[in-house]
């Protein structure tokens, strides 16, 4: 038996409005998979088996889990990824890449995840907790007080920048950790952003010679004591170390690791 608020929002036209994230998540999976979207496999709606559930939860515009605070009318806060790897859709690197982006405070808005029977909550500290199903999709559901918050520079699409072939380095009898794509390198001190980078995937290396690993750009090493968002998000905004990320030659640092 659908809830009240079900009545009163198809009285009204059934009004909708995506929560930001959750439209920009599905517009950048619609342009990274096309065949996909043309399959209508991203979309901010819900069957109305959602809808009219006794429970209406964030795919709903009228939603009672909303957090940290109640849900405004007639904001969507979720999404689902349907796996179809026969379409291009690997839920299953799809989501290696956004646990560890969410582990590293790189998704300030995201509210939790569900996929494989786990749920992966900001309020559990990411830790998996039992959940029912979601073998076949992965349920995503945003923050209400991110309701207006962009992806920034961060994407969704496993591939971008994030997932590039980066490492951690520091050389004999130096407290300096160097991220580095084997080309350049730019300094981080802070402990929580080191391991931001290694849950992205970055590999890290000890005791090296700091020549093999690039020239350093920027003015100076980051030292500030901050988050691992917030020196993740001073990285990003590093043009010349982006540049020379997007400049490096991938097989040359991978002989010079293999040396």
């Amino acid at each position: 038996m659908p809830v009240a608020a079900y009545y009163n929002w198809t009285a009204q036209g059934r009004p909708l409005e995506p929560a930001q994230p959750i439209r920009e998540l599905v517009e950048a999976l619609r342009a990274a998979y096309p065949v996909a979207a043309a399959n209508n496999l991203f979309s901010w709606y819900a069957d109305d088996s959602h809808y009219q559930t006794t429970y209406p939860e964030d795919h709903t515009p009228f939603s009672v889990t909303g957090w940290p605070v109640p849900n405004p009318q007639w904001w969507v806060c979720a999404t689902d990824i349907m796996h179809r790897p026969d379409l291009g859709v690997d839920c299953g690197v799809i989501f290696d890449h956004w646990i560890a982006s969410a582990r590293a405070g790189l998704t300030p808005w995201l509210k939790y995840l569900i996929w494989q029977g786990a749920r992966y909550d900001v309020r559990n500290n990411w830790v998996p907790t039992a959940a029912d199903g979601h073998f076949d999709h992965i349920h995503t559901s945003t923050r209400t007080d991110h309701l207006e918050t962009g992806l920034g520079g961060w994407s969704p699409i496993p591939g971008g920048v994030d997932d590039m072939a980066l490492y951690l380095v520091s050389a004999p009898n130096d407290p300096a950790v160097w991220l580095s794509d084997g080309m350049s390198r730019r300094g981080v001190h802070v402990a929580d952003e080191i391991l931001g980078w290694l849950n992205l995937g970055a590999r890290r290396f000890e005791n090296v010679d700091l020549s093999w690993y690039g020239e350093p750009v920027g003015s100076a090493p980051v030292v500030a004591e901050v988050d691992a968002a917030a020196v993740a998000a001073a990285l990003a905004a590093d043009t010349a170390f982006l540049d020379a990320i997007a400049q490096r030659v991938n097989d040359d640092a991978a002989a010079r690791l293999a040396d």
